[in-house]
């Protein structure tokens, strides 16, 4: 399965360079990218795309065959090819794009991963961690499944163990 979800990457990137859109990996295929290995199998792919350009997204999921399964409080659910897409739209600020109520610099311009030799944009280290952060207080650690903590445990490390101290407690100290 993740031969064919490295190939819906590359396709949905491809078609964005198209396009001149920005796309950004999320979740588990980000952690894999910044790592340049895959790490596990993957039930999904976590997308990040520009809120301003939301109908060119839409168009684009649809060329490909794709339909809108579920909208969420974050962005939607879509399915093309039976891969299930996350999709989750960051605002633009000044030059840049942001995910919502996250710190700078969490959807940055230049490709900080590779999956498949192809160099890909991907949320930074911290959006990545925030999710976890969230997840955490949504479900108790001991209903996580084995790839959340394989995934969390690679992100910590990649990010640091102080630095992801700090930002837990800067997530903690959001009212």
């Amino acid at each position: 399965m993740n031969d064919l979800h490295i190939e819906l990457i590359h396709q949905l990137f491809g078609e964005t360079d198209k396009i001149n859109m920005l796309l950004w990996l999320q979740g588990g295929w980000a952690i894999d990218a910044k790592l340049n290995r895959i790490t596990r199998e993957h039930e999904d792919i976590d997308i990040a795309y520009p809120r301003d350009r939301t109908t060119d997204f839409l168009t684009l999921l649809h060329s490909l065959g794709g339909a809108i399964i579920e909208e969420t409080n974050y962005g939607f659910l879509a399915q093309i090819q039976g891969i299930l897409l996350d999709c989750e739209p960051c605002i633009r600020v000044g030059e840049n794009y942001e995910l919502e109520s996250l710190l700078p610099g969490t959807c940055p311009l230049e490709p900080t991963g590779i999956l498949g030799g192809k160099l890909l944009r991907c949320t930074s280290w911290e959006a990545i961690l925030w999710d976890y952060f969230y997840y955490m207080e949504e479900m108790p650690q001991s209903a996580w499944r084995a790839k959340d903590f394989l995934s969390f445990a690679l992100a910590k490390e990649s990010f640091g163990e102080t630095a992801t101290q700090h930002l837990h407690n800067q997530f903690n100290a959001l009212p």
